[in-house]
């Protein structure tokens, strides 16, 4: 049975940054250390790699990849968001990712009563793609990081994978 696979990318913005500089090319971002880098998936969808920068995800053809992105500040001092994919071997393996906005309603606190949140709309932004055939994929994500007033802090990249099975 087909099912949606949620990609939880963490990146420490701050060390890259410090450590890359501030590369501001967006066409030629450059490859960064993959220990900056924290990709959560549910467990059973792990081949190797779990909470790291080289996670292999498990998925069955006619399944849903969806990647969603943020600094470890959630935000707050850096942002940082996916702006290319590139599929380096196995493109033909699922279609084309590509990035989505849906407009969701979310519980969040409610700090005046802690036990009864409140509800706010907010636009969920994810990339997503389709499981095509079984196989393995290698991709790069290119990101840039933000400061909270919006200037580019820098461009970069990195190249984690996708073991695709029949079911």
């Amino acid at each position: 049975m087909s099912q949606v696979t949620d990609v939880l990318v963490s990146i420490d913005t701050k060390t890259i940054v410090d450590r890359y500089g501030r590369n501001n090319s967006l066409n030629n971002p450059p490859l960064i250390d993959f220990k900056h880098i924290f990709m959560i998936v549910n467990q059973n969808n792990v081949v190797s790699g779990q909470a790291g920068g080289e996670l292999d995800v498990a998925a069955t053809v006619g399944d849903v990849i969806r990647w969603r992105e943020t600094s470890l500040s959630l935000g707050f001092e850096q942002t940082c968001i996916f702006y290319k994919f590139i599929g380096n071997q196995g493109n033909d393996l699922i279609s084309p990712p590509s990035p989505r906005q849906a407009e969701v309603t979310i519980p969040v606190p409610n700090p005046s009563n802690p036990t009864q949140p409140n509800k706010q709309t907010v636009s969920n932004y994810f990339w997503s793609c389709e499981t095509l055939k079984s196989g393995r994929v290698t991709y790069h994500f290119q990101f840039m990081i933000l400061d909270r007033s919006g200037n580019l802090c820098g461009c970069y990249q990195w190249d984690p994978f996708i073991s695709i099975r029949n079911s």
